[in-house]
């Protein structure tokens, strides 16, 4: 019996092919988005518990996510990000990670109840600057952030925000368009999706059903989680499938030589 677990290995995977199997081409998954905007990365450190993500390519429908966001020195991070990047790993992988990514940092709030909380805050506040009286559970420096995109200077007072510039505002509130200028990784919890593809696999025994007594565990396998640690245990739950199954059929094929009459 012979168990295949290299990993994402190249050597591995053409060791598999020469056995039978069809490979998924490996492409990277489990990643960050580089953005292009200074700007944005002199908020690094700032995070968003829930956000609405929605990546749009060149070719096909748009893949959506909600969760935390993290803003780095980069881009955006975080675990509504890395599991985007998860779901649409072989399509950005085809774009060369490039597309355009709309951020919605309040869905729980619809635009219209955004903008009712900005009209009120005008007539309530009016004589308070916008850039220190934040009325949305937004964090201070994505609110100063957001009013600049919105070309909102920092002294304007909210009496003298026009209805114009109020509706930038909401637009940059709850769809914020960035442009993905390509990947980075996240850490070490970096993994591959793509190798032996899973109908070849007998997931009960983890044999090959195109080469007997070949069995295969981890990420040789077509196999990738939306965090690091689904892949690790993928990893240990495939290897310990394999390793009792192997197991089981040597010692089925050793009592089934005995001779007759033969202890065991």
């Amino acid at each position: 019996r012979l168990l295949l677990a290299t990993g994402s290995s190249p050597q591995g995977h053409r060791l598999a092919q020469g056995l039978g199997h069809q490979i998924e081409p490996p492409v990277p998954s489990l990643f960050t988005f580089n953005i292009a905007d200074p700007h944005l990365h002199a908020l690094a450190g700032v995070s968003v518990e829930s956000a609405h993500l929605r990546l749009q390519l060149s070719e096909g429908k748009p893949l959506e996510q909600t969760g935390a966001v993290l803003i780095t020195h980069w881009g955006l991070s975080g675990p509504a990000v890395l599991k985007l990047s998860a779901w649409g790993a072989r399509s950005l992988h085809d774009h060369r990670y490039r597309g355009t990514l709309w951020v919605n940092w309040l869905p729980s709030s619809s635009a219209d109840q955004i903008r009712q909380v900005l009209n009120e805050t005008k007539t309530q506040h009016g004589k308070k600057a916008i850039a220190t009286f934040n009325p949305l559970p937004l964090p201070r420096r994505l609110w100063h952030y957001l009013g600049d995109r919105s070309a909102i200077a920092p002294e304007t007072r909210w009496a003298d925000l026009s209805k114009a510039s109020l509706n930038q505002l909401v637009q940059q509130i709850s769809q914020s368009s960035f442009a993905i200028a390509g990947k980075s990784t996240f850490k070490d919890e970096f993994v591959t999706c793509g190798g032996i593809r899973l109908k070849e696999i007998d997931f009960k025994t983890m044999q090959s059903r195109c080469c007997p007594h070949l069995y295969c565990a981890g990420e040789i396998l077509d196999i990738d989680g939306v965090t690091g640690g689904f892949n690790f245990q993928s990893a240990w739950t495939t290897g310990w499938i394999a390793g009792q199954s192997m197991a089981a059929a040597t010692t089925g094929a050793a009592i089934a030589g005995a001779s007759p009459g033969g202890s065991q």
